[in-house]
């Protein structure tokens, strides 16, 4: 049937410790396994007689070589090896040779992806859409975390940064806007374990007096915990279908990873060496002052900084993002083992560089996989990762106080000198009613907004094959796993700053951070029926899950002149937040392999209760249905087309403490006291329900040359976690509820393509292309409404409201027929959210060089440029005086936001990568005992082509958000990346 649900080389060591039928070994066939029209050997391709389970298979050695017991007559062998496309080889009777060539699976159509919690299919027989993206893809260059890596690469994914400062700070994005005040990230399950993406903000919006701390605090995703250099492969479950057997937790989609493991033969050493540097990728001009501008602006007390410098010009951006030391990355794994024990052992030490002066991001991780086979019926996988990260942010995004950089530079002209220093060293001041109270320059050497993280993630997997006969199977699974962090931010503005030494308690320090401890454990079943022409799988377990987030903040204002530490300054602010749900799950699916594996059908359906929900015992249901059928032959020999259709419900579980009303502890006469929260609970809450329709056309033709993949889904989200305002007679503003619904629509589609294709030269073309459109259907007879982390009022918001995309900008626009005049209501001026995008993926290789390049196009979208509204509130635009100028400034004066509201169209080279491996004839007069070196050049973000005008079309003020917002208001500016590489294998 040509299924591989044990795994391909699980399959394979189970069978090769199997007793092999005496009788049936009447003859050994030799052969050998090279790659399709060349010499070039497959090592440890498995080769396995068909209808024979009593022999055993057999992996090819070093040079593609096999020997395996076979009948007499005619047998089959099944040949598969990682990469290739699996094939099965008539060989006729009395015959005792053969030469197997394999063909490069170039678009991992062989691959098996998810399809439960301990099931799997081939790619090419899937019944939903599911994205993949191999280790290869993600590793290829040096990546902040795997999501930077996945740009451009993934249909029906949205993927934007939020920042451009190292260590991460990137939204994902599935299928588009499916709540509004729910949890808003897809799941991660990395090796079967439940992976924690929490943004915990250090204090730096607390510091600098963010209109919105906790959210403009540029906070770091801890996916970005993750090695990228680990990984094996991704698979993105968009569709609800796809992921319903993940339940409450799966509304947004479901990102699975899996790591490297080892494969059975000698061990094989890889050490990987990256040097490169960052540089911006785009800065912004400041205005070229006149003495008799600076003058008539700021008075007599500009004319000082005019002296023996009659056109004084300082480039505030470049020196305070200029920072160009160098980075590195340093990866080594050593893998191997023998057909009872396998292990992969990696670690990294990286160091990137930030473009602004103090900031940076470092890496130092470990993983140790490992795999055991007891006996045929039993087998143990285990993986663990540790990784310990560090992150200096900087000083960057919205601030009320100039204490970071982009806001005090718009205010500062460009005739001030950062650089400036008295005799003692230390830097002048400001001079009043020319500068804000702020130097960027000093806070970039003084100011510490630093961030550490230690993190271990480990889960064990036991196999135990209970039945095994000719027509069926029964395995059973166990695993478990956890995943654990510890996150410290220190954030400290010493009293010498400029910006402390005007506040009446100067001097500040903020201690935060929180430690997550996710576990879970299931137990499962798979049962396998092989008839003659048909085949059934059928899954059911047991699923238990824990979250807990703990986080903390400690404040403290008035410190006493040297001093960190919050308890030397004035009375600390302490906030404190422990979290917690367990969630209770069962689960069966049935799949129905028809027509030799053409047709597929499955079923399912998982119950789960959680202690967020208002009924902690009511069980809530989530169906799913799916078939597909694959049409051989119609495009010519060797094609299929496939036809698939599914239906499938998930959910999105209540915030912990939602169902609660709480205590507070306000202050009274000096003491601490208590009353009832303002906040009612709601008892009754319950999980945001997500159902979707999704239709889809995949192909394969040419030989396996070209292959898409086409999909349209209507999905809506019903039973929306709202908020409202109960009666005043209740005591309370504000109280939870369900109701409402949101839809989205969209196409999406992949396509790859095989231009070249010989022996010395593969050209491999891969495109995305993503559309989705959301709409606000119900709101509960609620009003139109701004969620938190919407905007800033006049300055332009997203709005929430029946009919509208729920991504609307709504802001002041010019009165009719006037362009110094604001109309007097809000209405509607963008959309945060894209027309579409596109991807384009390219790899090149011919004989030795491999050359590869990302492309990533976002059509449309809007971005509220509040950085220029800075610069032009401050008369420090760099086009001044022009009828540009002058049309924003109109809409300055009259409080019409439409002048600042632009257009997000963007075109980005993501990747660019060139690599060489060096012959035999330079590596053996050097005796150097290895298989390989490889060396080449690596580039990120290496271009952009956007109309925008500020440093981003990406950026968004409020980071990560449930509705993104798109705000520009002085972000960390994007960077590119080069880097010189060279990887050896031993």
């Amino acid at each position: 049937m040509g299924k591989r649900t044990l795994g391909l080389w699980g399959l394979a060591v189970l069978a090769m410790l199997a007793p092999a039928s005496l009788a049936a070994q009447n003859r050994q066939i030799t052969g050998r396994v090279t790659r399709a029209g060349s010499a070039e050997p497959v090592p440890a391709a498995a080769v396995a007689v068909l209808g024979e389970p009593d022999i055993t298979p057999v992996l090819t050695d070093a040079d593609g070589r096999f020997s395996i017991a076979a009948p007499a007559g005619e047998v089959t062998l099944q040949v598969s090896a990682f990469g290739y496309t699996q094939v099965n080889v008539v060989v006729a009777a009395g015959r005792n040779t053969v030469d197997i060539g394999l063909e490069y699976d170039v678009f991992n159509l062989d691959e098996l992806v998810v399809t439960g919690q301990a099931t799997t299919v081939e790619r090419r027989s899937a019944t939903t859409a599911i994205a993949y993206v191999s280790g290869e893809d993600v590793s290829r260059v040096s990546s902040p975390t795997i999501l930077n890596a996945m740009a451009g690469k993934v249909a029906g994914v949205n993927l934007q940064t939020n920042s451009g400062a190292p260590g991460g700070g990137i939204q994902l994005q599935i299928r588009g806007n499916n709540t509004i005040l729910g949890a808003f990230d897809p799941l991660f399950v990395v090796d079967g374990v439940i992976y924690s993406n929490a943004s915990i903000p250090g204090g730096r919006g607390f510091a600098n007096d963010a209109a919105n701390p906790s959210m403009e605090a540029d906070a770091v995703n801890r996916i970005a915990d993750i090695n990228p250099a680990d990984i094996e492969s991704i698979e993105v479950l968009k569709g609800a279908a796809a992921s319903s057997i993940y339940g409450s937790k799966a509304s947004n989609g479901v990102v699975v990873i899996t790591t490297r493991r080892g494969r059975a033969g000698p061990p094989q050493v890889n050490v990987t060496e990256r040097l490169g540097v960052f540089t911006p990728l785009r800065l912004l001009d400041t205005r070229r002052w006149t003495e008799e501008e600076a003058v008539a602006k700021f008075g007599e007390a500009a004319r000082p900084f005019f002296e023996g410098n009659p056109n004084p010009y300082y480039d505030h951006y470049e020196t305070v993002f200029g920072n160009r030391k160098l980075s590195h990355e340093t990866v080594a794994s050593v893998s191997g083992g023998n057909l009872d024990t396998r292990y992969y052992i990696s670690g990294t030490w990286k160091r990137d560089e930030g473009i602004e002066i103090g900031t940076g991001a470092g890496r130092q991780a470990v993983r140790v996989n490992f795999d055991h086979v007891f006996s045929p019926e039993l087998d143990l996988k285990v993986s663990t990762g540790y990784n310990r990260s560090e992150n200096d942010r900087g000083w960057d995004n919205n601030c009320n106080n100039f204490g970071c950089m982009g806001y005090a530079i718009a205010y500062i002209p460009s005739f001030v000198n950062l650089k400036a220093k008295n005799p003692d060293g230390t830097y002048v001041p400001p001079v009043d009613d020319v500068s804000p109270p702020s130097n960027p320059l000093q806070l970039a050497h003084l100011g510490v907004n630093h961030e550490e993280t230690n993190r271990f993630t480990g889960g064990l997997t036991l196999g135990w094959n209970a039945i095994e006969s000719d027509d069926q199977t029964l395995r059973l699974v166990a695993g478990g796993g956890l995943d654990a962090f510890d996150q410290v931010n220190d954030v400290w503005t010493p009293n010498e700053l400029f910006f402390e030494q005007v506040e009446e308690q100067p001097g500040e320090s903020i201690e935060s951070g929180g430690r997550s401890l996710y576990y879970n454990w299931n137990v499962n079943g798979i049962h396998t029926w092989n008839a003659p022409s048909w085949s059934t799988v059928t899954s059911f377990g047991l699923q238990y899950e824990d979250r807990r987030l703990h986080t903390y903040r400690i404040r403290t204002a008035g410190l006493l002149p040297g001093q960190r530490n919050v308890d030397q300054g004035a009375p600390p602010e302490s906030v404190e937040s422990l979290n917690q749900e367990r969630t209770l799950a069962l689960y069966a699916q049935e799949a129905l392999h028809l027509f030799e594996d053409q047709l597929l059908l499955e079923a399912g359906v998982r119950a789960e209760r959680s202690s967020v929900n208002g009924d902690i015992d009511k069980y809530y249901v989530f169906p799913k249905v799916s078939g597909s059928y694959r049409f051989l032959n119609l495009l010519g020999d060797g094609s299929e087309v496939k036809l698939r259709a599914a239906y499938g419900e998930t959910g999105n579980q209540p915030l912990f403490g939602q169902k609660f009303t709480t205590l507070e502890t306000p202050t009274l006469g000096g003491k601490k006291g208590y009353a009832v929260s303002t906040v009612a609970g709601f008892e009754d809450v319950e999980p945001e329900r997500v159902k979707e329709v999704e239709v889809g056309l995949d192909g394969l033709a040419l030989d396996g040359r070209l292959n898409w993949a086409l999909t349209v889904f209507d999905r809506n989200t019903t039973n929306l976690l709202l908020e409202r305002v109960p009666a005043p007679s209740s005591g309370f503003t504000t109280q939870i509820f369900n109701g409402g619904k949101l839809r989205n629509r969209g196409f999406e589609a992949a396509l790859g393509f095989t231009p070249v294709l010989t022996d010395n030269t593969q050209w491999i073309s891969r495109g995305t292309f993503t559309l989705y459109r959301n709409e606000v259907v119900d709101l509960a007879g609620l009003p139109p409404f701004f969620p938190a982390g919407s905007g800033f009022g006049a300055l332009g918001q997203t709005r929430v409201e029946v009919g509208k995309p729920v991504t609307q900008i709504v802001g002041f626009d010019f009165a009719a027929g006037s362009d110094t005049e604001r109309a007097d209501t809000l209405s509607q001026l963008g959309n945060t959210a894209p027309d579409f995008r596109v991807g384009f993926v390219n790899d090149v290789s011919y004989k030795a060089l491999d050359v590869s390049f990302v492309l990533d196009w976002q059509q449309g979208g809007d971005v509220i440029n509040l950085t220029q509204f800075l610069l032009d509130d401050a008369g420090n635009s760099a086009d001044y005086g022009t009828p540009e100028w002058e049309a924003r400034y109109n809409g300055y004066k009259a409080g019409a936001i439409t002048p600042y509201i632009e257009d997000a169209t963007f075109l980005k080279v993501r990747e660019v990568s060139v690599s060489l491996e060096l012959p035999n004839s330079i590596l053996a007069p050097l005796n150097l005992d290895t298989r390989s070196i490889r060396v080449g050049l690596t580039g990120t973000n290496l271009f952009m082509w956007t109309k925008y005008s500020g440093l981003d079309p990406e950026v968004a003020n409020f980071g990560a958000a449930a509705i993104r917002s798109n705000l520009d208001i002085a972000p960390y500016p994007p960077s590119r990346s080069i880097f010189f590489n060279i990887s050896v294998g031993f």
